[in-house]
């Protein structure tokens, strides 16, 4: 049995767009409120220099993949209830091995429950990923951190090309190079904020003994990891018919065991020790004030589900756009973060940052084929974004094979924006080259 998968049309993928900065944003957010609630000497007779606050980044990792899990919850109860794998089987007649599903004309086998270890890898990529850039900010302005994220796009732009032997065309390079200058202009506006001792107060501890240059490179080096995870997301999704509501799940399940398993290991060796006692990794007591306090444990649950609808976005942008494309769309947080701390009064207006910000939009439109650079560049060629060439002949802008994924995503025929109608009508399609 094969079936024909379309690309979501621009509407879906622009509600996936939408869900993913706005579910993104609203779990940094409430990430960073949760760790400003007290924990112990709450009182408003205890010394306000006693006051403890919840500071337990492991299971705050934990928490992000326990939301990734439900995705595989909620992927059961709606293949339940519309069943939609449900095959009618005739006495005697045995089911093929291996079903195989055809996206455009690549083959891609459907993926079971033995093939859901290959989760595990991207599952660590993110728990490094992630370790990394929370040890990096202890040494580093938030502002410095918020414009090295921004690496992030070169390096899965670099891994497309080496691993998923992606060609980018001139276009998309620029338009990575415009989010990197946009990404760089807002960080150096905060730099020039954060010098300010009223808005960025003396670092203390280890701050003051270790070289922002350690922060800097852990920092980096979680951008690689973070890419990595990324495109071997798409390289699975690329090789196996998987829905993406199912594969977070998968991952979600990996990295819940990894996490604990590495949290239990740490505690037994240190964790457990006088020197580990009451710290990141004194897991007894990380769990006893998640459930001793409700503002804790109550804004675990509102992380969780945020995370769960995060990456079931982020996954459904990287199977219907590319890697490439999910991580500049993942950049734009930073806007979201910037206007909700602006609102709050977290931070002053710098006019700076606006026209960053502007450039970072406009080059992930133009990276996205929602825009295009004017025609004096001599970059008006568009390739659409994750779609090969023969995957488009000329009758497929009208074809009416249509699906609706377990995941709940209706997979109508890909509809091109205006950009890339016109660039198909006066020029050929540039053919990507992947395997």
């Amino acid at each position: 049995m094969s079936s024909t998968v379309r690309r979501p049309s621009a509407q879906v993928i622009a509600l996936l767009v939408v869900g993913m900065l706005v579910c993104g944003c609203s779990n940094s957010l409430w990430t960073k409120w949760q760790d400003m609630q007290c924990v112990a000497n709450c009182g408003p007779l205890d010394d306000p220099t006693t006051r403890k606050t919840f500071e337990q980044p492991v299971w705050q990792t934990a928490t992000m993949f326990v939301g990734e899990t439900f995705c595989l919850i909620a992927f059961s109860l709606i293949n339940s209830r519309f069943n939609l794998f449900a095959r009618p089987v005739k006495a005697g007649v045995s089911l093929p091995t291996d079903d195989v599903v055809v996206e455009g004309k690549k083959e891609t086998k459907k993926m079971r429950f033995g093939d859901a270890m290959l989760f595990w890898l991207p599952a660590v990529c993110d728990i490094l990923g992630t370790t990394f850039m929370s040890i990096g900010l202890l040494f580093i302005p938030v502002s410095v951190y918020q414009m090295l994220r921004g690496a992030l796009v070169l390096w899965v732009g670099l891994f497309s090309v080496l691993f998923l032997h992606r060609r980018l065309t001139r276009a998309q390079w620029v338009a990575l190079g415009v989010i990197m200058l946009g990404v760089g202009i807002v960080g150096a506006a905060s730099l020039i904020q954060d010098k300010n001792p009223a808005t960025q107060p003396e670092a203390e501890g280890a701050e003051k003994d270790v070289s922002p240059l350690v922060g800097v490179g852990l920092v980096l080096l979680a951008q690689v990891f973070t890419a990595s995870q990324f495109v071997i997301e798409e390289r699975i999704m690329e090789h196996h018919s998987v829905e993406p509501l199912l594969a977070a799940g998968y991952e979600g399940i990996c990295g819940l065991l990894t996490t604990l398993s590495g949290l239990f290991l740490i505690y037994r060796f240190y964790g457990s020790t006088a020197a580990g006692r009451g710290g990141y990794f004194d897991a007894p007591e990380g769990w006893h004030q998640i459930i001793e306090h409700k503002s804790v444990w109550s804004s675990s649950i509102v992380i969780a589900i945020s995370i769960a609808l995060f990456n079931f976005c982020g996954l459904a942008v990287t199977r219907s756009v590319s890697a490439t494309s999910r991580s500049t769309i993942d950049s734009c947080r930073t806007l979201l973060i910037w206007v909700v701390s602006l609102a709050l009064e977290w931070e002053s207006f710098v006019f700076l940052q606006v026209i960053g910000f502007v450039l970072l939009v406009y080059g992930t439109f133009v990276h996205n084929g929602i825009l295009a650079f004017p025609h004096w560049t001599g970059l008006r060629e568009i390739e659409l974004p994750g779609v090969e060439a023969d995957d488009v002949p000329d009758s497929d802008y009208d074809d009416e094979r249509n699906t609706t994924s377990p995941g709940g995503i209706a997979t109508p025929p890909f509809t091109p924006s205006p950009v890339q109608r016109r660039t198909a009508e006066t020029q050929p399609l540039l053919k990507t080259a992947r395997e």
